[in-house]
């Protein structure tokens, strides 16, 4: 950390790895701003943050608002005075084959994943570029590189996170701004949950490591950060083979259908259990 305490902005910061990011560079008590839609959750982010002796100010605000975006700056730079590191972590996944995917839910994954990052990014790097220094901090994903097919429009999402953090690297760098993008493989999240597969067959990793890891960028930021370890000789060795690419991606999207399907039909089960109560009460 600087000797000053950094100003840092962390979206999607309720639950999973937003909120286990903001614990832990809490720790090292900077100044945190968070921001999320949920305000109950929110709220109890909030107070563990306080708790660790850290600063904090909870916004309640959707990245994709571009009122919301505009609220989540102008506070920030009313509390603070500046920004020195926007975690843009605010983000879902929803799994779907593309051809029975509704439209809704694809404006959704856009608009959430790549449109709200874009537009919050290009508006806190001119503050950035006037302080002379800032660090943005974009989550992308493991499967931007290993891309799967019940995560069609997920992964292009994912991967135009990955496009846009090297484009913007090289051309804010001489303003001593810098990008970094964090891949994430399977973690111990409600991601799963959201996306509609909850327990998929992937073993997922304890979200802290991850965190700690996020949390070092801010003190050490580097181009790319991908965890767990093990995707990185992974990813290599996809790039060399199509055969074994091939292999991998239609393992996950295996693993990930039949989860899906285990848990679309638990649903229907519980659904109906719970209509023939109704109806035994009537």
């Amino acid at each position: 950390m600087n000797d000053e305490s950094p100003i840092i902005i962390i979206t999607g910061a309720s639950s999973g790895i937003g909120k286990a990011v903001a614990l832990k560079l809490a720790e090292s008590k900077p100044k945190i701003v968070i921001v999320a839609r949920r305000q109950k959750e929110l709220m109890k982010t909030a107070h563990a943050v306080k708790r660790k002796g850290a600063k904090v100010l909870p916004i309640i605000g959707d990245v994709r608002n571009r009122e919301d975006r505009e609220r989540v700056v102008n506070l920030t730079m009313k509390a603070f005075g500046q920004i020195d590191v926007l975690i843009n972590n605010a983000g879902l996944g929803k799994a779907n084959l593309f051809i029975d995917q509704p439209d809704e839910e694809i404006d959704e994954l856009i608009e959430t994943n790549i449109l709200a990052l874009i537009k919050l990014t290009h508006r806190v790097l001119p503050i950035m570029k006037e302080q002379g220094k800032g660090h943005i901090i974009n989550l992308s994903s493991t499967l931007a590189l290993l891309p799967s097919y019940p995560f069609a429009v997920y992964c292009a999402t994912k991967a135009a996170v990955k496009t846009f953090s090297d484009c913007i690297r090289e051309e804010v760098k001489e303003y001593g701004i810098k990008i970094s993008t964090v891949y994430p493989g399977p973690y111990d999240t409600n991601f799963g949950k959201v996306a509609g597969y909850g327990k998929s067959g992937f073993q997922g990793y304890d979200v802290q490591g991850l965190a700690e890891h996020i949390a070092k960028l801010v003190s050490k930021p580097k181009d790319n950060l991908i965890k767990p370890w093990f995707f990185v000789p992974l990813v290599w060795v996809t790039i060399f083979s199509k055969r074994l690419k091939r292999k991998i991606i239609t393992g996950i999207a295996d693993t990930i259908i039949k989860a899906k399907r285990e848990t679309d039909l638990t649903i229907m089960l519980e659904e109906k259990k719970q209509e023939e109560i109704e109806l035994l009460a009537r």
